[in-house]
């Protein structure tokens, strides 16, 4: 059967990548995406150009009702491969945050995560066969100034990879990239000082590009990674 992943926020940056990678790999590809509906019908366009198989979903992934509408929806008939992808980042110091600014932020990159994944885990369990794939931060380990929120809820995210991994193990692989700084349009607000300073900490001496998260979801989706499990794999140029 041939394989299909879903991409949250697949419509832009490290999704879009992934989506053109996977399908250029023979997977059939399903875009989730929350308000990019002209970027994500420019992927489903590519890659049908391509003879891709290829889906977009609108669901905002905070939304429990939402999720589950975009499970119902899936066209393929079966998901194998999740990549937990979307996310939100917010700057601002603690104590200026609003409490809304919080739970934005909490609600995609991590309840998101846990609605995604508690909708299309139960087929994989049935099938005996699945990859989930968390797209993390490098900021969940050692902390950002000024995004609080975000670094926490990267944090979970790391947390609950490594909980589901010991859960799901027998069927299912549960796996987290720590992503680095990757030049995407969420990071193009990163003043020219910050990142000097995090390309002279990072020992490959450059920022990361879609395609090396890209690469290493690959990596972990493939069968030759079956005994892969519960990894935090870093790839953020050593920083």
């Amino acid at each position: 059967m041939k394989r299909t992943v879903l991409i949250t926020g697949g419509s832009r940056g490290i999704g879009r990548q992934m989506a053109l990678d996977f399908g250029a790999a023979g997977y059939n590809v399903i875009i989730n995406y929350n308000k990019s509906r002209d970027a994500a019908m420019e992927v489903v366009n590519e890659l049908n150009a391509r003879e891709i198989a290829c889906q977009a979903i609108q669901a905002d992934v905070s939304d429990s009702d939402q999720v589950k509408r975009m499970a119902d929806e899936v066209m393929f008939g079966h998901v194998d491969t999740l990549i937990n992808n979307a996310g939100i980042a917010h700057l601002g110091l603690l104590q200026t945050d609003s409490e809304q600014d919080f739970d934005r932020v909490i609600g995609v990159d991590l309840k998101g995560v846990w609605l995604v994944t508690r909708a299309f885990l139960p087929d994989m369990i049935s099938n005996g066969f699945g990859r989930i794939i968390n797209i993390s931060s490098f900021w969940a380990e050692r902390g950002s100034s000024t995004e609080t929120a975000y670094s926490a809820a990267k944090a979970g995210v790391n947390g609950l990879t490594k909980a589901l991994s010991r859960e799901v193990g027998e069927y299912v692989t549960v796996n987290a990239i720590i992503a680095g700084l990757i030049a995407t349009e969420m990071n193009d607000r990163v003043p020219p000082d910050a990142l000097f300073r995090i390309v002279d900490n990072t020992p490959v001496r450059r920022i990361g590009k879609p395609e090396d998260i890209s690469h290493a979801a690959l990596f972990l989706a493939d069968g030759k990674s079956s005994f892969i499990n519960g990894a935090l794999l870093h790839a953020d140029g050593g920083y």
